[in-house]
């Protein structure tokens, strides 16, 4: 029972945008992280599939569940191993359970394909051969890129130097290359796993993909500067802000949610940053002409994919004077 309601949690934080998939999982001290972290996987993989079987068979107002847990007790019963709980979970899915074997395979019949895995979307069927590659950034407030490097090659990874083409970026093994567009950027092969690394847990690397990096390397606020990041947690990019800014100056980071927010300043302190100001407060209810933010000349905005916080972005943007804006969304 604990690993379906554990796995249901990281999932949901996952969606709210609390924490990277695979580092809430490895977060969260569950004793079989293995076991969990191929479930929440699959699961999210499967999400807008299982989303429909649930739908269609009226699950959730038959059974009081919620969401994110129907999703993973329906993956394991449907498409996984079989459920691995007794009591109630148990009872109550293995009674809905010809229902939802009969909603799959109706599925099947009606889009003409026999695996589970064609009824995913298209880019969901992504060979293995084609899977994005592992980019993990180096802090600059704690090391360097050299000394990554030297420490990496002396684990027994090997380095092939700066990309300068994207076939490159074709991975095999314990190989790494330095990326094209972002010196301050590693690629690794796909299945790299830095979760347990000692340059991970002291705060030496970053694991953040290279579209969340492009935001503030394109801003590129200089030392000293004073800078807004409005949609702020869980962090990553509010620390390559500061290690940009080389932790002088002011970094004002705001977000609504209070758990986001404590995620935040916990990677905040393991990345070295002391720069900051944190805000448990909305964005949209700040005040442009307050005197703390006379110096700020930088504004970056993640906003959620309905764009909330534009319209406030654009007002610091006229009633401030700020020069420099990085707007970026995920829609």
């Amino acid at each position: 029972m604990a690993l379906y309601v554990k796995a249901a949690e990281i999932l949901e934080k996952a969606e709210r945008k609390q924490g990277a998939l695979k580092t809430l999982v490895y977060d969260s001290k569950f004793q079989n992280i293995k076991q969990l972290f191929a479930l929440v996987c699959e699961t999210q993989k499967f999400s807008s599939v299982l989303l429909d079987i649930i739908e269609s068979t009226k699950l959730l107002k038959q059974t009081k569940l919620k969401l994110h847990l129907a999703k993973v007790l329906v993956y394991d019963l449907l498409m996984g191993q079989g459920l691995k709980c007794g009591g109630s979970f148990k009872s109550t899915m293995m009674k809905h359970r010809p229902r939802l074997q009969a909603e799959l395979a109706r599925m099947k019949v009606k889009r003409k394909v026999s695996r589970n895995e064609d009824l995913l979307p298209v880019e969901a069927q992504m060979p293995p051969g084609e899977q994005l590659p592992r980019y993990v950034r180096v802090n600059s407030l704690k090391t360097t890129v050299e000394d990554v490097v030297d420490y990496l090659k002396r684990d027994g990874y090997t380095y092939q130097g700066q990309a300068s083409r994207l076939d490159d970026l074709t991975l095999k093994s314990k190989n790494f290359v330095k990326d094209m567009h972002l010196p301050e950027l590693l690629v690794f092969s796909p299945k790299t796993d830095f979760h347990d690394h000692f340059l991970y847990k002291a705060g030496h690397i970053i694991l953040q993909d290279k579209a969340s990096c492009l935001p503030a390397h394109l801003l590129n606020p200089p030392s000293g500067s004073h800078v807004i990041d409005a949609c702020a947690a869980p962090g990553n990019k509010t620390s390559h802000l500061a290690a940009i800014m080389k932790n002088k100056g002011r970094l004002f980071a705001f977000d609504l949610d209070a758990k986001r927010l404590a995620t935040m300043s916990t990677l905040l302190l393991r990345a070295g940053v002391t720069c900051q100001q944190l805000a448990n407060q909305d964005f949209l209810k700040v005040n442009p002409d307050s005197p703390q933010y006379k110096d700020v000349e930088y504004v970056l905005l993640d906003p959620s994919c309905s764009g909330s916080g534009s319209e406030l972005f654009v007002r610091f943007y006229t009633r401030s004077g700020v020069c420099s804006l990085s707007l970026w969304s995920h829609m």
